[in-house]
């Protein structure tokens, strides 16, 4: 069985990798996915459980979705990383509304693959922080949103 509708969120905008080697979010990295995180809140969008991968960035991302959006739970998944495979992660879709946040390119081919069949179909360009809703219709997935931080006013 898989769920009706999930999210996915590229992590924050993160330091540079010269300035720290484990690239924690930047200042803007924390204020966009705070903005994101309240505008989901404020649209009643429930988020059930939170992914993330194990790189700080993706993990800090997690932890501001989850402080303002109070999911059940919220874990590491290891095939979330840039380069995993994007068809292992499959069989974690049977949450509904839970939320995947992860690193390029692995997310634009999962998202790609589950609504055209197609990983390498490029269907969305990921931005930090952005998050992209999909809603289950047959044997694929339709782009139901996709919020990013420059469509958020302050």
């Amino acid at each position: 069985m898989t769920a009706d509708k999930l999210y996915f969120a590229q992590h924050g905008i993160a330091v540079n990798k010269n300035d720290d080697p484990e690239r924690p979010l930047s200042k803007d990295g924390i204020s966009q996915t705070k903005a994101i995180a309240k505008q989901l809140r404020q649209l009643d969008i429930p988020i059930s459980a939170i992914f993330h991968s194990d790189k700080l960035r993706a993990q800090q991302t997690a932890n501001i979705f989850s402080s303002i959006l109070n999911p059940a739970s919220m874990s590491e998944l290891e095939y979330l990383s840039p380069n995993s495979d994007p068809t292992l992660i499959d069989q974690s879709f049977t949450i509904n509304n839970a939320l995947y946040i992860g690193h390029l390119p692995n997310l634009e081919k999962i998202v790609s693959s589950l609504v055209t069949g197609d990983a390498e179909s490029n269907i969305i360009k990921f931005q930090n922080s952005a998050i992209i809703g999909l809603e289950k219709n047959g044997s694929h997935y339709q782009v139901d949103c996709y919020l990013t931080p420059q469509l958020i006013r302050d």
